[in-house]
């Protein structure tokens, strides 16, 4: 143990010496500080009057949503390659040590609760819009943030346990995926049954989404009822809830820790796949990934590409073996369920509440909302940033901006025929214009190529920092100041306008905002041209 002691001791003191070496870094860290202060002092200002707080059962709809985002994928990819609370460097000096394997294990839990807690202080700045808008306090924020740690270390031991007994059982993988695909419809259901129950409408909708009967969902539902029942002050439930979370974690743990998983060799495998991808640029080899498994052969070959170019065949190929369709994955349809399900529960809403049927263009702007944050986040996973991870792409001897627009493709194209899915699908199931549908496509796609430019100056400016919650924040400021002036833009033309059809006025006024983030990605693109040309770049 004293071992461990002096390795946690040794990486905070390089953590500090890092930012010695790294005054960029040191500055962010500062600056960000500073906006946490200003969030905290804003949100001290209550409003005049206690009917302009949002109605508190949104923010349960909305951590609620948070959970399944963080729980639902994890679990999902840890049935195909596990996951791990360990570098390779740990298992490389750790897993040969003279030292328990309790203790190991105990130790990568430590570690992973600490570094999710640090990945997760980018929601600490939101803490100032959410004590304003849902009457709640710092110490409140505090809780959902610890709640989001939490399920996020319960759920990296599920996720060992998982892996553990269905691995290479297709037939107990299935069982897992059954039983998930149960609880998430169930979870569905049982908002829609309430939702119905209490007669449709706004009210209904935040009494299902804020129903106790929810927090009978295990984890999930568990860390909303405690989170919530520290915010409302209702220690009793809260106890309860924390009681069952930390039951199902000892009992997963000591259920994965007895099974007949090969410790060292099966479930941490994963940590090797991690490392083959992160740390082969340093190892200058190729990441290869040795799961002893077959690999079906379909289509062999790049089929295309010379130079800077074969970067995008090859993320065409990765791209075909994940679907046959390329850019259309699954992903792709299942944000198509969720738009059209999105606008059933807003027309529904507005049904019950006014007696009218809301506008099909309106319609289509909230999916397009709900759509771009939802590529916000998962914009920063793009095949051109896995590039970075390898030594390929400075090895090739081509021009580092035609290796930094060819690596960067299939990240551009993809929102734009994700777009054009989406929303001329949603189109036509919801009776909208069609010059509507238009206009959300082309705004969605630019807004894709300034997501990808604004991750493109983000690395440039502070490469690949450790803290990836911090990076986000900073990521976040980013886009904000270079969406201003494109949006500020449709709005003067829109107020300029004002008359005229519906449709064709929101056409008009999409076009300025979605010229700005072209040009504006463009010209990032062009000065963050010299990437690629040295690793220390990136």
């Amino acid at each position: 143990m004293n071992a461990l002691v002096f390795l946690v001791r040794k990486q905070i003191k390089n953590f500090f010496r890092e930012l010695v070496h790294h005054p960029s870094k040191l500055v962010l860290y500062l600056v960000m500080a500073a906006f946490l202060v200003l969030g905290l002092v804003a949100g001290q200002k209550e409003p005049a009057k206690a009917a302009q707080y949002s109605d508190f059962r949104i923010l349960h709809g909305i951590f609620l949503a948070w959970l399944l985002f963080l729980t639902v994928p994890t679990i999902f990819g840890s049935l195909k390659s596990g996951t791990t609370m360990f570098k390779m460097s740990d298992v490389n000096f750790l897993f040969v040590s003279p030292i328990s394997p309790k203790s190991i294990l105990n130790y990568g839990v430590m570690k992973q609760t600490a570094s999710t807690l640090f990945g997760f202080i980018f929601l600490l700045f939101c803490s100032g819009s959410l004590m304003s808008n849902f009457r709640i306090s710092f110490l409140g924020v505090i809780w959902l943030v610890l709640g989001s740690v939490m399920i996020v270390v319960v759920m990296q031991v599920i996720s060992l346990l998982a892996y553990s007994l269905s691995n290479g059982d297709a037939k107990r993988q299935n069982v897992v995926r059954i039983v998930l695909y149960v609880y998430l419809g169930a979870l569905a259901l049982t908002v829609l049954f309430l939702f119905q129950k209490n007669g449709g409408g706004l009210e209904a909708f935040y009494a299902a989404i804020a129903s106790p009967y929810l927090e009978y969902f295990p984890v999930v539902g568990w860390t909303k009822g405690a989170v919530f029942g520290f915010i409302t002050g209702d220690a009793r439930a809260a106890a309860v809830y924390l009681l069952l979370l930390a039951a199902a974690f000892f009992l997963c743990f000591l259920l994965f820790k007895r099974s007949d998983a090969d410790y060292y060799e099966d479930v941490l495998q994963s940590t090797e796949t991690m490392f083959e991808a992160r740390q082969a640029m340093k190892e200058k080899r190729g990441a290869t990934v040795r799961s002893g498994r077959k690999v079906r052969v379909g289509k062999t070959g790049l089929g295309g590409g010379w130079g800077a170019s074969t970067f995008f065949y090859k993320h065409l190929c990765e791209a075909r073996r994940r679907s046959r369709l390329v850019f259309i994955s699954v992903s792709t349809v299942v944000m198509l369920l969720c738009d059209i399900a999105l606008t059933y529960f807003v027309s529904s809403v507005e049904r019950s509440d006014s007696g009218g049927a809301i506008l099909p263009d309106h319609l289509m702007l909230i999916a397009f909302a709900a759509d771009l944050y939802i590529l916000f986040l998962m914009n920063a996973a793009g095949d051109w940033s896995r590039e970075l991870t390898k030594p390929y792409i400075y090895l090739v001897p081509a021009d580092p901006f035609r290796k930094l627009i060819w690596a960067s493709m299939t990240s551009v194209i993809k929102p734009f025929v994700d777009g054009a899915v989406f929303f001329f699908v949603l189109c036509a199931v919801v009776h909208a214009n069609l010059l509507t549908a238009l206009v959300c496509f082309l705004a969605y796609g630019s807004f894709g190529l300034l997501f990808l430019s604004g991750n493109v100056l983000g690395q440039r400016t502070m490469g690949s920092m450790a803290n990836r919650g911090l990076f986000m924040m900073f990521y976040m400021l980013l886009l904000l100041l270079l969406m201003a002036p494109g949006i500020g833009g449709s709005v003067a033309v829109y107020m300029t306008l004002k008359s005229g059809p519906a449709a064709f006025l929101m056409f008009l006024s999409g076009l300025p905002m979605v010229g700005w983030n072209v040009i504006v990605s463009l010209v990032i693109l062009f000065c963050c041209r010299n990437l690629l040309s040295n690793t220390e770049a990136a």
